[in-house]
């Protein structure tokens, strides 16, 4: 038990640390600019469902270990004592295989010996130029219902999926020699779906990696800070819009602190007047300064703690920060007033993992579910795709995918261009999630139904109530309850009731 001094103490030691961090996430951005972040275009309300796409060389060795995190479970890492030692992210290879005595690194001694990470990025291109094709990636995105698709341009490995111009300062020809970006932005938009640029602007292994065995502090020891690596991170931005007009920008783990990012906003939105970006922007490089002193690191793992459990409200929207908020594994209980999106792998990782089964994958069912969820809560769900390093999506992915346009193709309506109603599900009966547009009102029942089936009703004036697919029969009100009978069986994972407002 603390004693009250080193209560005091603690308090003091945190405070200081929330005013550094404060000042770390704040990049001196112009006030216009900033709010322009926040004012998410129509475009990205209306969509609903992006595709997520993470490629590589951690494509070809396509190996992760452990179980899919749950719910929360990031914030278990980061801030409290886990017994997590490495991500469950095939993307996350280059850095698990670096910690001693990790699974990865047995795995990776075992298949490859002492060759380094690099030698697989001349075997992940010569796989791909054997038949990669970005048609037949459009094509299945556009069947699965997705109105954007976000590619990983850079993940922290620090490869680029396009030949950049920009100097790596300490590795050569770290990227593709063919333009992968490119080439799948114009097969994306063929389609009439939007594209946007995933890239790792706070890691970069390729220019500093810190593996001693605490994950939160290696990660904050890993953000480079130099203004090097900051010119180099702005330039790959500013390359981006001028050849791809991202409709996207999509950050992660923070932005270098030295990186101009008031002056890359006003850029990217004077180049793309319609685009919109994510909240990972804040400073994380200054954190890993702080990190650097003795005992800061319990510090900041306190702070986390601190901020977590004494948050009141999740769902309050918070002025200092801007862009669309992001959730990874992970949801928000309730409705909030801001624009935000939920991402996820099909399964446990974002990049390939061969282990994996059809049985680690989401079912149809339970991507349907997931979506109508986030939707009924202002959300959008980015899904992420892991192809191989072949550049083929494998079937056990492709089927979620597959089922889940399929039910859009009935059900559409109900989740594309709507917004949330009063509360996003139902007091009393089956599951129910609900969406609305100006003059109806959907519910929508989770989990297949029978011929005749009974949901609560909503309390609302109708002039006619339909289910889509299906022709409604009959209707029974009853204590405070609908019935409704088709004139035949739905074989859907879930139904829409359609509620006619006049």
């Amino acid at each position: 038990m603390l004693s009250g001094s080193r209560i005091t103490t603690v308090r003091r030691l945190t405070l200081v640390i929330v005013l550094l961090a404060i000042s770390a996430c704040t990049d001196p951005v112009a006030e216009n600019t900033l709010q322009r972040s926040r004012d998410i275009p129509k475009w990205y309300d209306d969509a609903k469902l992006g595709i997520f796409i993470h490629w590589g060389p951690a494509s070809v060795p396509a190996f992760a270990f452990g179980p899919p995190l749950r719910p929360g479970e990031l914030e278990d890492i980061l801030f409290y004592d886990s017994p997590r030692e490495e991500m469950p992210y095939a993307e996350w290879y280059l850095n698990a295989m670096n910690y001693p005595g990790s699974e990865t690194a047995r795995h990776h001694a075992a298949t490859y010996g002492d060759a380094p990470y690099s030698d697989f990025q001349p075997t992940f291109e010569r796989r791909v130029n054997q038949g990669w094709d970005p048609d037949t990636w459009a094509d299945l995105f556009s069947r699965a219902g997705a109105k954007y698709v976000v590619l990983v341009t850079k993940h922290h490995d620090g490869y680029t999926l396009w030949p950049s111009g920009a100097t790596h300062p300490h590795r050569q020809n770290w990227g593709s020699s063919r333009d992968l970006v490119g080439e799948l932005a114009t097969a994306v938009r063929a389609r009439g779906m939007r594209f946007g640029t995933y890239y790792s602007t706070g890691l970069d292994w390729s220019f500093q990696m810190v593996t001693d065995g605490d994950m939160i502090r290696d990660i904050l020891l890993s953000a480079p800070a130099s203004q090097a690596y900051a010119d180099y991170t702005h330039e790959h931005m500013v390359e981006l819009i001028d050849r791809y007009h991202p409709d996207l920008l999509w950050a992660d783990i923070g932005y270098p602190s030295k990186g101009r990012q008031g002056e890359l906003f006003d850029y990217y939105f004077t180049q793309v007047p319609e685009g919109t970006v994510n909240d990972r922007w804040g400073a994380v490089d200054d954190l890993g300064q702080i990190a650097r002193i003795p005992g800061a690191t319990w510090v900041l793992k306190a702070l986390g703690r601190l901020l977590l459990t004494s948050e009141s409200d999740p769902l309050a929207d918070d002025p200092a920060r801007f862009g669309y908020k992001t959730a990874e594994y992970d949801s928000l209980p309730g409705t909030p007033a801001f624009k935000w999106e939920s991402t996820r792998g099909l399964g446990g990782s974002f990049a390939f993992n061969a282990a994996e089964t059809a049985a680690d994958m989401l079912s149809p069912a339970e991507l349907i579910d997931y979506l109508v969820d986030t939707v009924a809560k202002n959300g959008n769900v980015l899904i992420n795709v892991g192809p191989d390093s072949y550049g083929h999506i494998p079937d056990i992915q492709q089927a979620p995918l597959l089922g889940l346009g399929e039910w859009l193709s009935i059900n559409g309506e109900a989740i594309y261009a709507t917004r949330p109603w009063s509360r996003f599900k139902n007091l009393r009966g089956r599951e129910l999630r609900y969406t609305q547009s100006d003059t109806v009102l959907y519910a929508i029942v989770i989990g297949a139904v029978e011929q005749s089936f009974t949901i609560e009703q909503p309390g609302i004036a109708s002039s006619s109530i339909e289910v889509l697919g299906a022709e409604v029969v009959r209707t029974q009100d009853h204590d405070g309850l609908l019935t409704l009978t088709l004139n035949k069986p739905l074989n859907s994972p879930a139904v829409v009731v359609r509620f006619n407002v006049p």
